[in-house]
């Protein structure tokens, strides 16, 4: 859960690794707030800042920034940033997603814009400060390393380009490339018909108050602009699902890319015909200090949202149905070694993506906004107090149609240690994943814990979130993903793709049946190929 980037002087995105999307437009936020603080003139060589306050260029506390200067010829030419999630940033619960939280203070450690690193060498006293903070000091430790060992590497790497091919060749082939981005997003934008079209979606709840939260977006094409109006969505919540400036940026950017053409380089250029309003105060833009570490869950929303509004379009983008829209935040406290040391075992698992006009939605992929990896059960196992017992499909969860949506996961997590805690902060438990042109909502998801005595909902007031949930030694964490939505009608699914998943396990006999209404007996003597 990283990425990395390089900008201009100014805090222009010139490129960027586009693995973790969420992360494509908030970035220059973060830069921008870097120069801002320590003023272009004050930088030396060596100097580096680090940041996570989500109202000062962050995204939720956990994301840690690190933002270095890249000097050529006496003078700032560029910077490199890298920004990386960790295991634990303090606050109320381990892992820092308390679910609960009405506060950004009760969220863990907020670091502005501060120069951790002075001419090459770390603030030692303010390293000491952070980690003193932290529940897993020494992870984080080593990954603050290597956070600037990264930009080291970017500045390192630029500065072999000026000498190769000069520094006035680079700047102008990152002009170009940024007009390149713009001119293909213009020539795609442009065909599009004119007008405006609305979409909503909603979250189950902010995990204090047991109501749906409404995300609204009116999307404007006038030209050669795109422009995108919030202000009909909610007003900020008392809950930790609020979206802070740069978060509902990305999302945006992440959603317009998807839907342009997804081969064009994220940078400056192709954000250029995007305009974005949300009002202070809305649940997409809140006031300080309004809680936000789950504001991951609501970038998903946004995604779903102005897909929702691509699709009524009657031609252009690329268009495809609801996804299983959560990062299924996981979080598992013990302690382990011979020093009973604390950890955090975060679990962020893939789930059911949205189908398409022409194919079905993929299984089990990590979520559109994050890409990340899953913990292997070998490396978890060797290093956690903690079993997986279970990591399959979940059947009937793809959204019926013409083309079935992807199937979330179910996994079951057994605890070795004999105490534990649980805290989760997700969504799709109640609002499952929306079809198009009459395809199906995708099965939503559930959080159980079995201790014994069968399964029982980990919260049952909230059920996508629950804080603090104390375990012991034998109980099971089930982590149910959902499922994407389908796309056209269920009766214009082909005999063959049911067949095939119902032999795959994909779906059962009552769907195939009940919502199908295929008759089995005529698949008895056929195999799918």
């Amino acid at each position: 859960d990283f990425s990395c980037g390089v900008f201009d002087s100014s805090g222009r995105l010139w490129a960027q690794g586009e693995f973790l999307p969420i992360h494509l437009g908030a970035l220059q936020f973060a830069v921008r707030e870097a120069i801002e603080e320590v003023g272009i003139s004050s930088f030396e060589e060596g100097d580096a800042v680090l940041l996570n306050d989500p109202y000062r260029g962050g995204t939720h506390l956990p994301d840690l920034t690190a933002i270095t200067p890249i000097f050529f010829s006496g003078e700032i030419i560029a910077f490199a940033a890298n920004r990386a999630h960790h295991a634990d940033i303090g606050g109320t619960v381990p892992g820092s997603f308390y679910s609960e939280a009405r506060e950004n203070f009760q969220e863990g450690l907020r670091i502005p814009p501060v120069r951790f690193v002075r001419k090459g060498k770390i603030d030692q006293d303010l390293k000491e400060i952070i980690l003193n903070n932290v529940r897993v000091p020494r992870e984080m430790s080593g990954d603050l390393e290597a956070q600037f060992s990264s930009n080291r590497t970017a500045v390192k790497r630029t500065i072999n380009l000026c000498e190769r091919y000069s520094l006035q060749t680079l700047q102008y082939a990152a002009k170009e490339i940024c007009n390149q981005s713009e001119k293909r997003m213009l020539s795609k934008i442009k065909d599009w018909p004119n007008g405006t079209w609305f979409a909503e979606d909603y979250l189950d709840n902010d995990g204090i108050n047991n109501k749906p939260i409404k995300i609204h977006v009116a999307l404007t094409v006038a030209d050669d602009k795109l422009e995108f109006d919030f202000s009909g969505s909610d007003k900020q919540v008392t809950g930790p699902v609020n979206s802070v400036r740069g978060m509902t940026a990305s999302a945006t950017y992440l959603a317009v890319q998807a839907a342009v053409d997804p081969t064009i380089p994220a940078n400056d250029g192709a954000y250029r015909p995007i305009n974005i309003f949300a009002p202070e105060g809305c649940v997409l833009n809140p006031k300080f200090p309004a809680p936000c570490t789950g504001g991951n869950e609501t970038s998903h929303r946004i995604v779903n949202v102005i897909q929702k509004a691509f699709a009524e379009l009657p031609y252009g983008p690329i268009v495809i149905s609801g996804d299983h829209g959560s990062s299924n935040n996981l979080l598992i406290s013990t302690t382990s070694g011979p020093n009973q040391e604390p950890n955090v075992f975060y679990s962020y698992p893939e789930g059911g993506w949205g189908a398409l006009d022409k194919k079905d939605g993929e299984n089990a992929l990590f979520s559109i906004v994050g890409n990340c990896k899953n913990m292997p059960a070998e490396a978890l196992e060797l290093s956690l107090p903690i079993r997986l017992l279970k990591y399959e499909l979940r059947q009937d969860t793809g959204g019926a149609g013409r083309h079935r949506g992807g199937l979330g996961t179910h996994r079951d997590y057994e605890i070795l240690a004999d105490s534990a805690s649980l805290s989760f902060v997700a969504d799709r438990c109640i609002y499952g994943a929306n079809g198009l042109d009459g395809g199906k909502e995708g099965g939503v998801g559930a959080y159980f814990v079995n201790r014994g005595k069968g399964s029982e909902l980990a919260s049952p007031k909230f059920v996508s979130k629950g804080t603090q949930i104390s375990l012991k030694k034998g109980d099971i964490v089930s982590q149910c993903t959902a499922g994407g939505g389908g796309y056209g009608k269920p009766e214009e699914r082909n005999d063959h793709d049911i067949k095939r998943d119902l032999v795959l396990g994909y779906i059962s006999r009552e769907e195939a049946i009940d919502t199908y209404g295929i008759n089995l007996e005529n698949f008895q003597n056929t195999k799918p190929s």
